[in-house]
């Protein structure tokens, strides 16, 4: 009986350290390899009464530069903003484009998505 019982242990432990090693490489498997570079842009919208530009016309100023836009999504810049009516409410337009055209896009006011570790990806709102 008690090599039954050890025996039992060492399966369980060696659940436990396969779950452990192959929690460590989640998010590389859901995010695929990109060509460009990612580049974001504030919305402009604040709390409460939202306005702001959509994501669409964000990408429509990247078109009319001429800048090519591989993938298009909404994202939050993840900073702390304060809980008032009228302040920005962090939400931003994130846009894959060519490395090449990355000087045009600064120049339109848009920055590497890099330059906001906590930024994340969320779904987009109608306005």
């Amino acid at each position: 009986m008690p090599n039954n019982h050890s025996n039992h242990l060492f399966r369980v432990a060696a659940a436990l350290v396969a779950c452990t090693v192959l929690a460590g490489c989640t998010y590389r498997l859901k995010d695929p390899p990109t060509s460009g570079i990612r580049y974001y842009k504030s919305l402009g919208s604040v709390q409460c009464t939202g306005g702001g530009k959509s994501i669409g016309e964000l990408e429509q100023e990247l078109l009319v530069a001429g800048i090519t836009i591989a993938q298009t999504s909404c994202g939050d810049d993840g900073n702390m903003h304060a809980a008032v009516c009228g302040a920005p409410d962090g939400r931003i337009g994130i846009f894959e484009i060519d490395p090449a055209q990355a000087k045009d896009a600064s120049i339109l006011g848009f920055a590497p998505l890099s330059m906001l570790p906590a930024a994340a990806e969320v779904p987009c709102k109608e306005q």
